[in-house]
């Protein structure tokens, strides 16, 4: 006997994909602005002269890419409240525990960059006399970012995915609005299909540009 697919269902409660979409971007945006600036600084740091600065940004980056994700939210969320007294509610909780994450994968996007620059540019910037912040704002960095964005845009794309996680902390993003919705109409073919639909529209334009870029720089090499 076939499925009698009710599509109706997903034009009926269209505004509860729209609400799902919002905390999506929301997750998205608080965990990409903390992994931006927190993987940069990670990056710099394993790049240090100094032992006592790369060993403890080598431990961090190794720990959060060796673990999974959702056991670092879940500690983020119940654990970290009982150690320190503080307590985030789940929609931050999810933000700051996917830009820590995430801010470890950065972090060696932007190492990877910068070692990409050729050795003798930066030799003759500390010959003339530039001094490290503004070497790696004027020599290093705008060659870097070249290297930079394919990868970066690809582990972007992987932080959007990993928003659905957050469904475990009962964020109300995407997927836990489907679960939810779901209760509500018994039709989960149908919600889960749209639910894949909407995040291949999200982030096939993204995967779609980082290729984009790599074809278009690898021409012009």
């Amino acid at each position: 006997m076939g499925y009698n697919w009710q599509f109706d269902v997903l034009t009926e409660y269209w505004i509860v994909f729209v609400q799902g979409a919002v905390v999506t971007a929301q997750l998205t945006g608080i965990a990409f602005a903390l992994a931006l600036i927190l993987g940069l600084l990670l990056a710099l740091g394993r790049l240090s002269e100094s032992i006592f600065v790369r060993t403890p940004v080598a431990v961090y980056v190794e720990f959060f890419r060796s673990t999974p994700a959702l056991v670092q939210l879940v500690w983020i969320y119940y654990a970290m409240p009982i150690l320190t007294g503080i307590k985030f509610n789940s929609l931050v909780s999810v933000g700051i525990g996917l830009g820590l994450h995430t801010a470890a994968y950065y972090c060696e996007v932007f190492r990877a960059g910068i070692l990409a620059v050729e050795r003798g540019q930066v030799d003759a910037a500390k010959a003339v006399g530039m001094r490290r912040a503004q070497l790696m704002r004027r020599v290093v960095l705008p060659q870097a970012v070249r290297q930079m964005i394919p990868p970066f845009i690809n582990e972007t794309a992987s932080l959007i995915k990993l928003t659905t996680l957050g469904s475990v902390l009962a964020v109300s993003e995407l997927l836990h609005a489907s679960n939810n919705l779901i209760t509500t109409t018994y039709r989960p073919l149908e919600i889960y299909t749209a639910l894949a639909v909407i995040f291949a529209a999200i982030i096939y334009p993204i995967v779609y540009l980082s290729r984009r870029l790599e074809r278009y720089w690898a021409a012009r090499s």
